[in-house]
């Protein structure tokens, strides 16, 4: 059995209350929470990168990083970039100021929901290609950029803890990096 998809994705998509209903006991390691911001939210990324994964085997902690350990959290190719753009971002545009995320986290000081980081990463190759970061940001892309800008912003709301959900990747489901003298960078 498959983690089932997501009806109607990417036109009109059912309700995560319609989607969790049919979420299969088989797949009760992951919390309603990352079934809600990862699986349905981000059904077509979900589905052709991390489905056939064997996801029945990821095992999920909820931990509390301070904003040091945040920082450490990294991401494949030069996505960190990125990222670090966006959360400048954050404080010289207004139109991005005024999404409901960015309002939410100013305010707060943290995420509306935790990000999801792989913490043993190392060696695995990444569903798009290229060895992961040690600490792997696997979703959660915008709140990690934000967050990491009002870290660097040194922000005067910022809270000194956020919630993070820690995922134990299967070793089998990923192609593995060489290892060894002879690797390579």
């Amino acid at each position: 059995m498959k983690v089932p998809p997501v009806k109607g994705y990417g036109d009109s998509a059912e309700s995560f209350e319609d989607y969790y209903g049919r979420w299969p006991s088989r797949f009760g390691n992951f919390p309603k929470c990352v079934v809600e911001n990862w699986v349905h939210r981000h059904w077509g990324e979900f589905d052709s990168r991390w489905r056939d994964k064997s996801p029945e085997l990821f095992e999920f902690e909820l931990v509390e990083l301070n904003n040091d350990q945040v920082m450490q959290v990294g991401h494949i190719g030069n996505w960190m970039k990125e990222l670090d753009y966006w959360g400048d971002e954050l404080f010289r545009n207004r139109i991005r100021q005024s999404t409901w995320l960015a309002k939410y986290m100013l305010s707060e000081g943290t995420t509306p929901s935790p990000i999801i980081v792989a913490p043993n990463a190392s060696g695995l190759t990444h569903p798009k290609g290229g060895p992961m970061h040690p600490n792997q940001l696997i979703e959660g892309h915008m709140r990690l950029a934000y967050l990491r800008g009002m870290i660097r912003h040194q922000y005067a709301e910022l809270k000194p803890m956020h919630s993070v959900w820690h995922v134990s990747l299967p070793a089998s489901s990923f192609k593995l990096l060489p290892s060894g003298p002879n690797a390579g960078p």
